[in-house]
């Protein structure tokens, strides 16, 4: 009989290859001394992920429908298949940091108000403005003390997602962590990240416009509505405003703008196109770099179409399962 795991790792993946090795490899490193599971959640990886996982003895649930594909399906797969009293949520493209495991279930063993806890982020250099634009606001994704999420992941405890009733919300194409956040939060429970490092994280290498492509064909970029849509009449649908208010805000903006050059009013357009001036202005002088600037206003302008797409998604019931299937490190599959 199989001693029961302390500590299930769930890993989010989609063609992920070139890293899920050393992602493994990172957490198994400092899981030696706890009994453990690692669960590669799958999207349909089309590369040799899957492979590399089995190979390197974790199990891999992956879905059956690329339909079912995005960011909040993956870690709620892993959920189904879990056993630990605490959960690890790592993204295939990361490597944990020596130390956290031990620092973490510490945190949690002491504080038993406090249903998840996180650490620092390690970035590679970026080349696209959406990572460099990350890199540059490391300290305000990723604060130290309490928090009200935990931005790329963290150990969970599994008796308070148990009390939220699910882990990750597969009707969210991004912001799974800001919404996992606000659940807890409004259960009463606290969540933390410590001052010590927790991952390592490689950055998309495509560049700005191929990014934006790229988040607008995986549904990245709907996530903010989403987010609105699912939050809606919930007790926590003040936070999810709050989260993405820029995105609203520019949203609202660009529709009142293209109201004003429908009507053909001359002062009109020109009064409504002062603040996307002055905003570009102000950008410029504080990245010194028009570019920069020039390429907010486009990233800014795709998340606030993305909004309105996710605002027309229909809704899944998040505690129910798409259909998947298993397979275990001795390569026997299971369809359910």
């Amino acid at each position: 009989m199989k001693e029961k795991p302390l500590i299930t790792v769930s890993i989010k993946t989609l063609n992920e290859e070139q890293g899920i090795e050393r992602t493994i490899e990172s957490a198994r490193a400092q899981l030696s001394h706890y009994p453990h599971q690692i669960i590669v959640a799958d999207s349909l990886s089309t590369d040799n992920t899957r492979a590399l996982a089995l190979a390197s003895g974790a199990t891999v649930v992956c879905l059956d429908d690329v339909q079912d594909r995005c960011c909040g399906v993956g870690h709620q797969l892993s959920w189904f298949h879990s056993d630990g009293d605490y959960l690890l949520l790592l993204d295939g493209d990361m490597e944990l940091e020596d130390g956290f495991i031990d620092a973490a279930i510490s945190f949690l063993e002491e504080n038993p108000d406090y249903a998840g806890v996180a650490g620092l982020v390690e970035m590679d250099e970026a080349c696209n403005y959406e990572f460099k634009s990350r890199k540059q606001r490391l300290h305000m994704i990723y604060p130290v003390g309490d928090v009200d999420h935990l931005a790329g992941g963290g150990l969970y405890r599994r008796s308070a997602i148990e009390n939220i009733g699910y882990l990750t919300n597969r009707n969210l194409h991004a912001l799974e962590e800001s919404e996992l956040g606000m659940r807890v939060l409004a259960a009463g429970h606290k969540l933390h990240r410590l001052p010590i490092p927790y991952f390592k994280h490689t950055s998309y290498t495509m560049t700005t416009f191929s990014m934006l492509r790229h988040r607008w064909k995986s549904g990245y970029l709907a996530g903010p509505g989403e987010l609105l849509r699912n939050s809606w009449g919930k007790p926590y649908f003040p936070s999810a405003l709050r989260n993405i208010r820029n995105e609203v805000v520019f949203t609202v903006y660009l529709l009142v703008l293209l109201c004003s050059l429908l009507s053909l009013n001359k002062t009109l357009i020109v009064g409504m196109l002062v603040p996307l001036i002055a905003f570009i202005a102000l950008k410029s002088i504080r990245n010194r770099s028009f570019k920069t600037a020039i390429h907010s206003v486009i990233n800014l302008s795709f998340f606030s179409a993305g909004l309105i797409r996710g605002l027309l998604h229909r809704v899944k019931d998040p505690t129910v399962s798409p259909k998947v299937t298993v397979t275990y490190p001795n390569d026997s599959s299971v369809s359910k």
